[in-house]
């Protein structure tokens, strides 16, 4: 028990505290709960440690990490493309595609003609059965040459006086320009094919369309 008369702090046990401890570098009296000695200015050495935090005292159960899934990976829908030697036909066993035939084309099969009739876009309907002459005043040529003369009515004057030869023999028709100011051609399939002025004969076909300045007629097999 203390001495009466001092006064000295007690617990909440009831127990008196030490009232003072002595410095370890000075021995100079320490006050109670001090960090520095008054005297020296040193810290004092704490003999407790600080309170650890009860989930990280060594002996407490380590929480389970959390694991961070990746997100599912969005599947394509696009078919993979093959690469080299993994074609079917690459494959043993299979055999190779075989590459595509062209088609040859249709041969024209030349149809014998004997007579053949000229449709013009006039209205005109003229049938021949040798050589003819074409033009707006053919008479005095066709004359001259012992051939059909075929007068074409022309008001825009776009056919010459003598325009156009036609020669039927042995079944093959022919047409030839006779040195026309606005020239001639023969149509055939959508395609015109010009004649030259004075220039080799072309081979014509029923079906075919003749021009003549910008009156046509179309051949027919009569």
């Amino acid at each position: 028990m203390p001495e009466q008369g001092v006064d000295a702090p007690i617990t909440d046990e009831g127990k008196f505290a030490v009232a003072s401890t002595r410095c370890v570098y000075c021995d100079a009296t320490l006050q109670p709960n001090s960090m520095f000695c008054l005297e020296c200015g040193q810290l004092i050495p704490q003999s407790e440690k600080p309170p650890v935090p009860a989930q990280f005292s060594p002996g407490a159960a380590s929480a389970p990490a959390v694991q961070h899934q990746a997100a599912p990976r969005a599947t394509s829908a696009v078919d993979p493309v093959p690469l080299p030697g993994t074609l079917p036909w690459q494959q043993r066993g299979t055999a190779e595609p075989e590459a595509p035939v062209a088609k040859a084309a249709p041969v024209e099969v030349r149809q014998h003609l004997t007579r053949a009739e000229l449709v013009f876009s006039t209205g005109q309907r003229v049938r021949i059965a040798g050589n003819a002459v074409i033009g707006r005043k053919p008479a005095q040529t066709a004359q001259a040459t012992g051939a059909q003369a075929i007068e074409v009515e022309d008001d825009t004057r776009s056919m010459s006086r003598v325009h156009l030869f036609l020669e039927l023999n042995d079944g093959v028709l022919v047409a030839g320009d006779a040195g026309s100011s606005n020239g001639s051609g023969v149509q055939r399939d959508g395609v015109l094919t010009p004649l030259e002025s004075g220039g080799p004969k072309v081979e014509v076909f029923p079906g075919d369309t003749v021009w003549v300045g910008d009156v046509n007629f179309v051949v027919h097999s009569a």
